[in-house]
Order: C-alpha cells, then structure tokens, then sequence
C-alpha cells in the first residue's frame, strides 16, 4: 500500500506542474475570450447607435422638408378663381 501511495505521490508532483501550467494557459484563454465578447459588444452597441442617429438625422430632415413645403390645401385655396 505504502509503494502504491508512494507512486501516487511522484505522479503528482510530476503532473501539477503541468496541471497548473494548463489551468494558467485555460486561465488566459478564457480572459481572452470574454474581452474579445465584452469588446464586440461595446462595438455593436456603438453601431446600434451610429444607425439610429443617422435614421433620426433623416427624420429631421424629411421633417424639416415637410415644414418648409407649407400648406398644399392652403395654396390651392389661395390660388382658386372661379372660371
């Protein structure tokens, strides 16, 4: 029992150098991966924004474009002469 323990024992000590030069390599993989995640998500919120600026700029301008057109109703009754 005591050669098994003992066999038990160098495995071990052999392996947990390794064991904990792997858990560092996953350790580093995985911040890695979560900054990659967290910094495309900042990108797409960015974009979201940038779009939806530009789609309010168009509507203010479409808006401002109606606003200076005036009122079609009020130069037709403007302009009407009896025949």
């Amino acid at each position: 029992m005591s050669t098994l323990a003992g066999l038990l024992a160098g495995a071990w000590a052999r392996a947990s150098g390794w064991l904990a030069a792997v858990g560092a390599a996953l350790a580093l993989l995985l911040a890695a991966y979560v900054t990659g995640r967290r910094d495309g998500r900042t990108h797409s919120e960015a974009e979201t924004m940038q779009r939806a600026l530009r789609a309010r700029e168009t509507r203010d301008e479409v808006d401002r474009a109606v606003d200076r057109a005036g009122d079609p109703a009020g130069e037709l009754r403007r302009d009407w002469r009896r025949p």
